[in-house]
């Protein structure tokens, strides 16, 4: 029996370690396996003098968002204050506009908001997030237990008890870690992983992506030293690792990224 869902995966890492287009495969597979999945990212971490909005498309068969801060922040307090025009007015102000610039996870706590809104809204549907990278997914992991410190009562501290009910259980979240089969790759995700565990109770594994060595197994004397030596090197890491790897995703022959999330989606069961 197929393994239900949960509602929100985060998927984070160093940059270049191919977290967005596995982030996309996941989405698709989701999809072909009947289940209601969107592709989310964030436009900004910080607030600009002007906002370009929310966009949202379909691409490839694949819903995806990418969330605007004003916009997510003006929505927030829209609905805290049952005013539009109000709300609008505050997010325009020079002091909210440095406030959520200059406080820590200030920024994400407002996503992180918008994200649990829009499950609630429709409890059938899977979000899979494209995270920050790695110290801004700590940021953001930690976010909400730190507003709830800082506000002891009230709105903000209501809110922020209510999202880490939702955000700390295993049940609605997993975080996945993205590495390259690099050794330097996989001491970062690894040292990424123990700081997120220390923060959420929620499941946090690595996968490790592009795997050279499968598709030369048996063929290492025909190919350039050089090939050779990085694809040997991905196997000693894997051999000595992979009880911590929760999944390990070849290299991919496709020359675009189409091909590549088309390739991937048929190893993903394992991040469900």
């Amino acid at each position: 029996m197929e393994q239900k869902p949960r509602r929100l995966y985060i998927f984070t890492g160093k940059g270049g370690v191919g977290k967005t287009t596995l982030s996309r495969a996941f989405v698709k597979y989701l999809v072909e396996h009947d289940h209601e999945a969107v592709y989310l990212t964030f436009k900004n971490q910080a607030m600009g003098e002007t906002s370009t909005g929310s966009t949202e498309r379909m691409h490839e068969g694949v819903k995806e968002i990418a969330l605007d801060l004003e916009e997510s922040a003006r929505g927030y307090i829209e609905k805290r204050l049952n005013s539009k025009m109000v709300g609008g007015w505050i997010v325009k102000t020079p002091f909210f506009r440095a406030l959520i610039n200059m406080v820590p996870g200030f920024s994400y706590l407002i996503y992180l908001g918008k994200i649990l809104e829009m499950g609630k809204e429709n409890p059938r549907l899977t979000i899979v997030l494209d995270a920050p990278a790695s110290g801004h997914a700590l940021t953001m992991v930690e976010s909400t237990t730190n507003f709830k410190q800082i506000f002891e009562s009230g709105i903000v501290f209501d809110d922020a008890t209510k999202m880490l009910g939702r955000l700390n259980d295993p049940s609605y979240t997993k975080i996945h870690v993205v590495s390259l089969p690099s050794l330097m790759s996989w001491q970062e995700a690894q040292e990424l992983r123990t700081g997120l565990r220390e923060r959420t109770p929620v499941d946090v594994d690595i996968t490790v992506n592009n795997c050279l060595y499968p598709l030369l197994e048996g063929k290492f004397e025909e190919v350039p030293q050089g090939l050779r030596e990085k694809a040997l090197n991905e196997k000693r890491l894997v051999e000595e690792h992979q009880s911590e790897m929760q999944c390990i995703l070849p290299h991919s022959l496709g020359n675009d990224t189409k091909s590549i999330e088309s390739d991937l989606v048929g190893s993903l069961s394992k991040l469900i």
